[in-house]
């Protein structure tokens, strides 16, 4: 089963919405973030998939949102609308956030047009969080892909 064809199945167009798959930028690793785990256990995965370099994820996009995981596997942690800000403009819940500060300051020293959303909380995949797992398909690289990527099978709900 591809991941189109499950969100399909649960009423939702997957034809407007977007997958993201987070892994931490090498830039951006530190004492304290050593890697996506570190990032998940800092509770810092929602404010961090919200800072992009430059404008990656439409205003107003629905957004699923996947925490990287070894061989090109990806689990799903979020489904948010992402609201895009003003360039530059960082939400008040990621500036305040002083336990990841440092993902905040290592993402502006190398991004090079610094974008940042808001985000609101969208229900009817709650109970997949944390259990579907999908298979992102090469390269790993493009960590934004459109939800009904056909591409994307699943692995594990």
């Amino acid at each position: 089963m591809t991941l189109s064809e499950l969100l399909s199945a649960r009423g939702f167009d997957p034809t407007d919405m977007i997958a993201i798959r987070n892994t931490l930028h090498p830039d951006d690793v530190s004492v304290d973030f050593r890697s996506i785990a570190d990032v998940i256990s800092a509770n810092a995965l929602p404010m961090y998939d919200r800072m992009q370099d430059g404008p990656q994820i439409a205003h107003q996009a629905l957004v699923l949102s996947f925490a990287a995981m070894d061989d090109g596997q990806a689990r799903l942690t979020s489904l948010r609308t992402f609201l895009l800000r003003r360039q530059g403009n960082v939400p008040g819940d990621i500036v305040y956030d002083y336990d990841a500060a440092h993902l905040l300051h290592s993402f502006i020293a190398r991004a090079a047009a610094p974008c940042f959303y808001d985000a609101i909380e969208q229900t009817g995949l709650d109970d997949l969080f944390g259990r579907l797992v999908v298979q992102w398909p090469e390269p790993l690289a493009r960590n934004i892909l459109a939800a009904n990527d056909e591409a994307l099978a699943i692995v594990a709900m």
